[in-house]
C-alpha cells in the first residue's frame, strides 16, 4: 500500500544551475550521485521524511523516460515518487488496473562519498505517466538515500500538497486503491478554474485536478504540456510565499503556513 509521497522529480537542462536557483529560494541543496543510465541527482531533504529530486544529465540518454520529457517540456516538475510498504502487491494493482508499468527493475547511484544507494523501483509509461507515480522500495536503509540535512533557511518543513493537471478523473480511483481504499474529497480552486479530487495518505495531499473552461491556468498548461504535476505547496515555519516558474527552474511553488 502507499504511504506517502516519496519524492518530487525537477528536471534542468543544467543541475549546476538549479541547483544555485534552490539555494537561492533558501533551500539546503546537497549532491546525491550519478546514476549508471546517464542521469545525476542533487537533494533537498525535509523533515517530513520526503524531498525534492533535482535531477540532469552528465551525457545523452535518449533511452532514459525522463530525457525526452525535459527536451519537450524544457524542464521543471517531471515526475513524482510515491513510497509503498509493498511494491510487488502495489505493481500487481496497477497493472491490473490497466496502468502501463515497466517491470520491477534494481535502481542506483552512487554518492560522492563512494557509497552506492540501491533501491527497486518501475516506470510508468503511456497515458498514466507524469499522472499515476512511479513506486520505490529500498534494498538499502532507506535513510541511506535520503539527505541528512532537513533544515532550510525558508523555513520548509515538508510537502504539503501536490496539483496534477489531468484531462480526466480516471487517475483518482486507481490511487484510491493503491492507499487502501480510500475516500476522496472534493477539490475545488478558484484561482485556477478546476476542480477535481483530494486524496490524503502520509501527511501528503494529492489533488487532481481538471479545468472547469479553456481560460484558467490549468487548461493553459495541460495545452502547452501532457498532463503531468502542475505545482506544488510546501509547509513551512517561515514566510509565506508564492513563486512562478521562472523563478523555480519551471516549478509552480508555494509555501504555506
Amino acid at each position: 500500500m502507499i504511504t506517502g509521497i516519496d519524492h518530487l522529480v525537477i528536471a534542468a537542462h543544467s543541475l549546476e544551475r538549479a541547483i544555485e536557483t534552490y539555494r537561492g529560494l533558501g533551500f539546503t541543496v546537497v549532491e546525491g550521485g550519478r546514476h549508471p543510465y546517464g542521469s545525476y541527482n542533487a537533494l533537498i531533504g525535509f523533515a517530513d521524511g520526503s524531498y525534492i529530486e533535482l535531477l540532469g544529465f552528465y551525457e545523452e540518454a535518449l533511452e532514459h523516460p525522463w530525457w525526452g520529457l525535459l527536451q519537450a517540456r524544457g524542464g521543471g516538475l517531471i515526475d513524482f515518487c510515491m513510497a509503498t510498504d509493498d511494491i510487488h502487491a502495489d505493481q500487481r494493482a496497477l497493472l491490473e488496473a490497466g496502468v502501463s508499468s515497466s517491470d520491477l527493475y534494481e535502481g542506483g547511484r552512487a554518492r560522492p562519498d563512494g557509497y552506492v544507494v540501491k533501491w527497486v523501483n518501475n516506470k510508468i509509461a503511456g497515458e498514466f505517466q507524469g499522472r499515476i507515480p512511479f513506486i520505490i522500495e529500498d534494498v538499502t536503509p532507506r535513510a541511506e538515500r535520503l539527505p541528512p540535512e532537513v533544515q532550510h533557511a525558508n523555513g520548509v518543513m515538508g510537502i504539503d500538497c501536490l496539483t496534477v493537471a489531468v484531462a480526466t478523473l480516471r487517475p483518482v480511483p486507481i490511487m484510491a486503491g493503491l492507499m487502501g481504499g480510500l475516500a476522496g474529497e472534493p477539490a475545488r480552486r478558484e484561482e485556477l478554474r478546476a476542480s477535481g479530487t483530494r486524496l490524503t495518505v502520509g501527511g501528503h495531499t494529492l489533488e487532481y485536478l481538471l479545468p472547469d473552461d479553456e481560460r484558467g491556468p490549468l487548461a493553459e498548461h495541460l495545452a502547452r504540456n501532457a498532463p503531468a504535476p502542475f505545482a506544488v505547496r510546501f509547509k513551512t515555519t517561515g514566510a509565506a510565499q508564492t513563486f512562478e516558474p521562472a523563478q523555480t527552474a519551471g516549478v509552480r511553488m508555494a509555501l504555506v503556513r
